[in-house]
């Protein structure tokens, strides 16, 4: 059972177990959830304002230029006063789940598809509306708030 617990359990859930009013004491639950102890009371530091401020500058330049990658942003942070270094900035961009955009090794090659997935729409005539939709996903971020939009377009109309 407690091993159960250790290698399954979210220890955030797990800390929430941890009550130091039962008869137990927080030493003997920890040790029966398998949490360390210093995980109980730690509180989590936030970024530095700074770090914020980058993250928004990165994340403005990479919408409008998506093939800069960490070098290319350290020269940009560098032209804007911040004096910062690749390891913080790939920190940084790492933390936003921004990556930089380049061709990549062996595209053409199928990799693990085992069923190619033919055209469905070739020589199909569109009679109707409703007969074909598309979907498209934007990302943009304004001011402070990263926003993501669907769009649902008939082929018809």
């Amino acid at each position: 059972m407690q091993e159960g617990l250790r290698t399954t359990g979210d220890h955030e859930v797990l800390k929430k177990v941890v009550t130091p009013r039962s008869g137990i004491s927080e030493r003997r639950q920890c040790e029966l959830l398998g949490l360390n102890r210093s995980s109980l009371h730690y509180k989590p530091v936030g970024e530095k304002s700074e770090n914020l401020e980058m993250m928004r500058k990165m994340d403005e330049e990479f919408l409008d230029h998506p093939t800069k990658g960490v070098e290319g942003m350290v020269d940009f942070l560098f032209l804007l006063g911040f004096m910062v270094g690749p390891k913080r900035v790939r920190r940084l961009l790492r933390k936003m789940g921004v990556m930089a955009i380049y061709p990549q090794r062996n595209l053409s090659k199928l990799g693990l598809a085992r069923y190619i997935h033919s055209y469905k729409l070739r020589g199909l005539e569109l009679t109707h509306s409703n007969q074909v939709w598309c979907i498209d996903i934007t990302y943009y971020g304004k001011q402070k708030i990263m926003q993501s939009k669907a769009i649902n377009a008939d082929y018809k109309n």
